[in-house]
């Protein structure tokens, strides 16, 4: 029975140390978004913050542009042209608002449980 438990924890403490973001804070760096979606349209920004597009929850919400926080060179995002300004959100400083020919997108902080 002893063995049972003992056995029992140890998965327990292997499986919470695999998760996403452990250690992180739950904040996911860009591997772990990309094996979680291989086609995942994300930006990464210098500080190594992850931001991932598609949520549909952030199109609902109204937000307007804040401070400019980058402009996107070659290699920092999956989808965004270099050259693409990246806004904070004034009302949710964990979403960008990302802008180019006329295009308008929103990225979200990258975060596992």
């Amino acid at each position: 029975m002893k063995r049972i438990l003992v056995s029992g924890m140890v998965v327990i403490v292997l499986l919470s140390a695999c998760s996403p973001g452990t250690g992180e804070g739950g904040l996911l760096d860009r591997r772990q978004v990309l094996s979680m979606n291989p086609d995942a349209d994300f930006v990464e920004l210098e500080n190594g913050n992850v931001y991932t597009h598609g949520a549909e929850w952030i199109s609902e919400k109204h937000l307007t542009k804040g401070e400019e926080v980058a402009i996107v060179e070659k290699g920092m995002a999956s989808d965004l042209p270099p050259g693409t300004i990246l806004y904070e959100s004034k009302e949710i400083p964990a979403i960008l608002i990302a802008e180019y020919d006329g295009i308008t997108k929103r990225y979200h902080l990258a975060m596992g449980e």
